[in-house]
């Protein structure tokens, strides 16, 4: 009998806890541009207080940036055609800032609850995945997913970081 009481209070303070989570995700989703973004990147995650949900969007442009840096690297390596070239170089460049700049600046200052830093580092992030995609103003460019991938998730973070202000 006990054992039944002890899985009944179990899964009463489990079911609470993803409620809570979830009422959190949806207030602070409800405060960035992006609410269906937002949601969709922080519910399958269960990490529960505002600075996770932060660290959990870092995760997601931090995995979109990584993307966008070995198809650079892939691209760069496969002999693209000549319009490409230095817009490559360039959006190198960006995704080398973004991925040992801008989310390690913002990784650390949430981790010190500094979200001031942190937003700079969005913001950083942001503007680096604008940058590249505006390199390829005179052709196609084979990055705009990842780009926009990264500069949306930006937007929805530094929102984020926002509500910590």
């Amino acid at each position: 009998m006990k054992t039944l009481v002890y899985l009944v209070m179990l899964l009463t303070s489990t079911l609470k806890t993803n409620s809570n989570n979830n009422n959190l995700v949806e207030t602070t989703c409800k405060n960035t541009p992006n609410y269906i973004l937002c949601l969709k990147t922080l519910l399958p995650d269960k990490r529960s207080d505002i600075t996770m949900l932060e660290l959990i969007m870092v995760d997601a442009i931090e995995s979109k940036a990584n993307q966008a840096a070995e198809i650079i690297s892939t691209l760069h390596n496969s002999n693209p055609p000549e319009a490409w070239i230095a817009p490559l170089k360039k959006c190198a460049f960006s995704y080398k800032v973004i991925l040992t700049v801008s989310l390690p600046e913002a990784i650390e200052a949430l981790t010190k609850g500094n979200p001031k830093f942190a937003e700079d580092g969005m913001v950083g992030c942001y503007g680096d995945s604008q940058d590249c995609e505006e390199n390829f103003k005179s052709s196609i460019s084979p990055l705009t997913g990842l780009n926009t991938a990264v500069h949306e998730l930006s937007g929805v973070g530094r929102a984020i970081i926002r509500n910590l202000l």
